[in-house]
Parts: C-alpha cells; structure tokens; sequence
C-alpha cells in the first residue's frame, strides 16, 4: 500500500504516519487512496478522462503483452490503449502549439498533470459481439457483457409491438 497516496477532501496529500488508520472503517473513511502514473500502476502512465456516468477512461497499460491476446477483456470496464502517446499526441493537435512537447513536459515532470484540450473530441463507445470482417463474412465475438439477451429481448418487444400496436 506504500505505493498508494493518501488524499484528503481537499486535495491534499495527507502523510501515513499522520493517520490512525484504526479510526477508520469503509464506511467513515475520509480519504481517497490514489496511485501516482507509473510502470507500476495498471492504468500506465496515461489516461484519457472524458465524461459519462460510469467513470470509463481510455488508458495506458504496464501489461503491453495482453494486445496479443485473443480474448483481451482483461479491464474493469476501462479501455486500454496500445498506444497512448500517439493518442494523446492527435488528441493534443489543434489545443497545443507543440504537441509531442508538451505531452512530453508533462510525463517528464514525473506529477500527475491534467492537459484539458480547448477543443472537445466527441467519444461514441459501442459493443459489438458481431461484426463483419474485410471479406464481408459475419464474425462473432463472446458477448462478456451478457448484453446481447437483453438486446434480443427488445427486438422482440419492438417486433411485437409492431405487429400488434397498442390500444
């Protein structure tokens, strides 16, 4: 846990030796638990903020190895990014004058650094468990989210509701 920082309300990085840790349970923990960018942190040493409800992020990986996997759900939800720094480097281009230097800056001053872009980039997310291939042909993938009943289920209703409408 040494490699976690302990932060409070406000932001501020509260010293462990500080803390009694006994006073605390789940439910009545002040602070937040935060692990720094690093080779160590399973999110890498960048991640991609962008808005929606389930707090999903894009980020880098430390386990480059599992791109060659071909069943690669090996996330919380998260997406990891084969290569983040070319990414971030699109990403930046149009916010920044120097885009590979200042992404640079920010992975050299070894903090973690928010680069908000002036320009907001649209992020559509989908899931597919089929989908074609170059040729055409129809591949289907494990539905790990077990989302396609409930998918199916409402091509049914809506199929229904078609051939019978309401009254």
């Amino acid at each position: 846990m040494s490699h976690l920082d302990v932060v409070d309300g406000n932001g501020n990085v509260v010293s462990r030796d500080r803390i009694n840790f006994n006073n605390y349970n789940a439910r009545n923990f002040p602070f937040r638990l935060r692990q720094k960018p690093s080779d160590d942190n399973a999110l890498g040493l960048v991640k991609f903020m962008f808005p929606n409800p389930w707090n999903i992020y894009l980020h880098d990986t430390p386990s480059k190895g599992l791109f060659n996997n071909s069943a690669r759900a090996a996330s919380n939800g998260c997406i990891r990014i084969a290569r983040p720094f070319d990414l971030a480097h699109e990403l930046m281009r149009g916010n920044f004058d120097n885009p590979e230097a200042a992404f640079q800056r920010a992975i050299d001053s070894g903090r973690e650094t928010y680069l908000n872009l002036k320009k907001p980039v649209p992020v559509h997310l989908v899931y597919f468990t089929a989908f074609p291939d170059d040729s055409g042909t129809i591949r289907r993938y494990p539905d790990i989210y077990d989302r396609d009943p409930l998918l199916l289920a409402a091509f049914e209703r809506a199929a229904l509701a078609k051939i019978a409408p309401a009254e």
